[in-house]
Protein backbone atom coordinates (compact mmCIF):
# COMPACT_ATOMS: atom_id res chain seq x y z
CA UNK A 1 0.00 0.00 0.00
CA UNK A 2 1.10 3.44 -0.72
CA UNK A 3 0.88 6.44 1.58
CA UNK A 4 -1.41 8.18 -1.12
CA UNK A 5 -3.91 4.91 -0.73
CA UNK A 6 -3.39 4.87 3.27
CA UNK A 7 -4.24 8.52 2.78
CA UNK A 8 -7.47 7.90 1.01
CA UNK A 9 -8.96 5.15 3.52
CA UNK A 10 -8.25 7.37 6.34
CA UNK A 11 -10.20 10.20 4.65
CA UNK A 12 -12.77 7.79 3.53
CA UNK A 13 -12.92 6.21 6.58
CA UNK A 14 -13.66 9.78 8.23
CA UNK A 15 -15.86 10.74 6.10
CA UNK A 16 -18.53 7.37 6.81
CA UNK A 17 -17.90 7.99 10.61
CA UNK A 18 -18.19 11.73 11.44
CA UNK A 19 -22.15 11.83 10.72
CA UNK A 20 -22.39 8.47 13.10
CA UNK A 21 -20.08 9.84 15.31
CA UNK A 22 -21.22 13.52 15.40
CA UNK A 23 -24.74 12.19 16.17
CA UNK A 24 -24.03 10.11 19.07
CA UNK A 25 -21.71 12.97 20.43
CA UNK A 26 -24.70 15.53 20.18
CA UNK A 27 -26.68 13.22 21.82
CA UNK A 28 -24.82 11.87 24.63
CA UNK A 29 -23.73 15.12 25.30
CA UNK A 30 -27.17 16.63 25.68
CA UNK A 31 -27.69 13.31 27.83
CA UNK A 32 -24.30 13.79 30.38
CA UNK A 33 -25.43 17.15 31.13
CA UNK A 34 -28.37 16.27 31.82
CA UNK A 35 -27.27 13.82 34.48
CA UNK A 36 -24.48 16.79 35.32
CA UNK A 37 -27.35 18.91 35.76
CA UNK A 38 -29.82 16.79 37.72
CA UNK A 39 -26.82 15.51 40.75
CA UNK A 40 -25.28 19.44 40.22
CA UNK A 41 -26.65 19.88 44.42
CA UNK A 42 -24.79 16.54 45.42
CA UNK A 43 -21.48 18.17 44.02
CA UNK A 44 -20.55 15.14 42.05
CA UNK A 45 -17.76 15.93 39.59
CA UNK A 46 -18.64 14.26 36.27
CA UNK A 47 -16.66 15.49 32.96
CA UNK A 48 -19.98 15.68 30.19
CA UNK A 49 -17.30 16.43 27.39
CA UNK A 50 -15.09 13.48 27.78
CA UNK A 51 -17.83 10.67 28.37
CA UNK A 52 -19.86 12.32 25.77
CA UNK A 53 -16.90 11.82 23.12
CA UNK A 54 -16.20 8.38 24.57
CA UNK A 55 -19.11 6.86 24.37
CA UNK A 56 -19.60 8.71 20.62
CA UNK A 57 -16.54 7.19 19.56
CA UNK A 58 -17.11 3.87 20.33
CA UNK A 59 -20.81 3.10 19.99
CA UNK A 60 -20.23 5.31 16.23
CA UNK A 61 -17.48 2.47 15.49
CA UNK A 62 -19.86 -0.37 16.87
CA UNK A 63 -22.63 0.72 14.73
CA UNK A 64 -20.69 1.16 11.50
CA UNK A 65 -19.10 -2.13 11.98
CA UNK A 66 -22.29 -4.11 12.70
CA UNK A 67 -23.81 -2.17 10.03
CA UNK A 68 -20.82 -3.11 7.55
CA UNK A 69 -21.36 -7.17 8.80
CA UNK A 70 -24.72 -6.91 8.21
CA UNK A 71 -24.28 -5.05 4.59
CA UNK A 72 -24.74 -8.67 2.78
CA UNK A 73 -28.38 -9.17 4.36
CA UNK A 74 -31.53 -8.04 3.15
CA UNK A 75 -34.78 -6.96 5.33
CA UNK A 76 -36.65 -6.22 2.67
CA UNK A 77 -39.43 -8.77 3.91
CA UNK A 78 -39.84 -7.08 7.05
CA UNK A 79 -41.73 -3.74 8.15
CA UNK A 80 -39.17 -1.06 9.00
CA UNK A 81 -39.92 -0.61 12.54
CA UNK A 82 -39.30 -4.71 12.81
CA UNK A 83 -36.41 -4.13 11.79
CA UNK A 84 -35.20 -1.18 13.71
CA UNK A 85 -36.89 -2.87 17.24
CA UNK A 86 -34.53 -5.96 16.68
CA UNK A 87 -31.16 -3.79 15.27
CA UNK A 88 -31.90 -2.23 18.75
CA UNK A 89 -32.73 -4.79 20.95
CA UNK A 90 -28.69 -6.40 19.57
CA UNK A 91 -27.17 -3.61 20.02
CA UNK A 92 -28.62 -3.13 23.67
CA UNK A 93 -27.55 -6.81 24.00
CA UNK A 94 -23.81 -5.57 22.78
CA UNK A 95 -24.12 -2.74 25.30
CA UNK A 96 -24.87 -4.72 28.31
CA UNK A 97 -22.51 -7.32 27.40
CA UNK A 98 -19.49 -4.41 27.17
CA UNK A 99 -20.90 -2.77 29.82
CA UNK A 100 -20.13 -6.27 31.98
CA UNK A 101 -17.51 -6.78 30.62
CA UNK A 102 -15.53 -3.93 31.20
CA UNK A 103 -16.68 -3.34 35.05
CA UNK A 104 -15.75 -7.11 35.02
CA UNK A 105 -12.02 -5.88 33.98
CA UNK A 106 -12.03 -3.04 35.45
CA UNK A 107 -12.59 -4.86 39.23
CA UNK A 108 -10.46 -7.66 38.10
CA UNK A 109 -7.80 -5.20 37.93
CA UNK A 110 -7.99 -3.60 41.08
CA UNK A 111 -8.71 -7.04 43.08
CA UNK A 112 -5.37 -9.09 40.80
CA UNK A 113 -7.72 -11.21 40.39
CA UNK A 114 -10.33 -12.11 37.97
CA UNK A 115 -12.63 -14.20 40.69
CA UNK A 116 -12.15 -11.42 42.90
CA UNK A 117 -12.75 -8.98 40.33
CA UNK A 118 -16.21 -10.49 39.23
CA UNK A 119 -17.25 -10.61 43.07
CA UNK A 120 -16.20 -7.60 43.75
CA UNK A 121 -18.50 -6.46 40.75
CA UNK A 122 -20.81 -8.42 41.73
CA UNK A 123 -20.86 -6.87 45.61
CA UNK A 124 -20.86 -3.13 44.07
CA UNK A 125 -23.68 -3.86 41.28
CA UNK A 126 -26.36 -0.98 40.98
CA UNK A 127 -28.78 -2.82 38.66
CA UNK A 128 -31.12 0.37 38.33
CA UNK A 129 -28.63 2.29 37.43
CA UNK A 130 -26.92 0.05 34.68
CA UNK A 131 -30.20 -0.58 33.36
CA UNK A 132 -31.47 3.13 32.95
CA UNK A 133 -27.54 3.63 31.30
CA UNK A 134 -28.76 0.63 28.89
CA UNK A 135 -32.22 2.32 28.39
CA UNK A 136 -31.24 5.72 27.55
CA UNK A 137 -28.35 4.41 25.23
CA UNK A 138 -30.98 2.09 23.62
CA UNK A 139 -33.33 5.11 22.89
CA UNK A 140 -30.42 7.19 21.06
CA UNK A 141 -29.71 4.37 19.43
CA UNK A 142 -33.15 3.46 18.25
CA UNK A 143 -33.18 7.33 17.20
CA UNK A 144 -30.39 6.73 14.96
CA UNK A 145 -31.54 3.70 13.44
CA UNK A 146 -34.94 5.46 13.00
CA UNK A 147 -33.79 8.13 10.88
CA UNK A 148 -31.19 5.74 9.09
CA UNK A 149 -34.19 3.70 7.61
CA UNK A 150 -36.10 7.59 6.77
CA UNK A 151 -32.83 8.43 5.09
CA UNK A 152 -33.15 4.99 3.43
CA UNK A 153 -36.76 5.36 2.11
CA UNK A 154 -36.46 8.85 1.18
CA UNK A 155 -33.15 8.60 -0.79
CA UNK A 156 -29.42 9.69 0.49
CA UNK A 157 -29.83 13.47 1.51
CA UNK A 158 -33.20 13.73 1.63
CA UNK A 159 -33.53 13.95 5.71
CA UNK A 160 -30.64 16.59 5.88
CA UNK A 161 -32.40 18.56 3.01
CA UNK A 162 -36.10 18.39 4.84
CA UNK A 163 -34.85 19.62 8.24
CA UNK A 164 -31.96 21.94 7.28
CA UNK A 165 -33.12 23.38 3.42
CA UNK A 166 -34.78 26.40 3.63
CA UNK A 167 -38.41 26.12 2.31
CA UNK A 168 -39.39 27.34 -0.69
CA UNK A 169 -41.10 30.58 -1.06
CA UNK A 170 -45.01 30.38 -1.36
CA UNK A 171 -45.90 32.24 -4.82
CA UNK A 172 -48.75 35.27 -4.73
CA UNK A 173 -47.31 35.69 -1.17
CA UNK A 174 -48.73 32.68 0.50
CA UNK A 175 -52.63 33.18 -0.58
CA UNK A 176 -54.24 29.64 -1.54
CA UNK A 177 -54.37 30.03 -5.45
CA UNK A 178 -58.17 29.70 -7.01
CA UNK A 179 -58.62 27.12 -9.77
Amino acid sequence: MTLQSIKRFLVGLFREMAPTVLFFFVAFLLIAVMFKLFVAEYLIEFSAFTEAAVAALILGKVILLIDWAQSGHSFGSHRRIVVIACKTFVYALAVIALGIGERILKAAHEAHSLSEGVDAFIASANLDRFLGLVLLISMVVFLYLLMQEIERAMGKGALLRLLFKRPDPIPDGGLPRTP
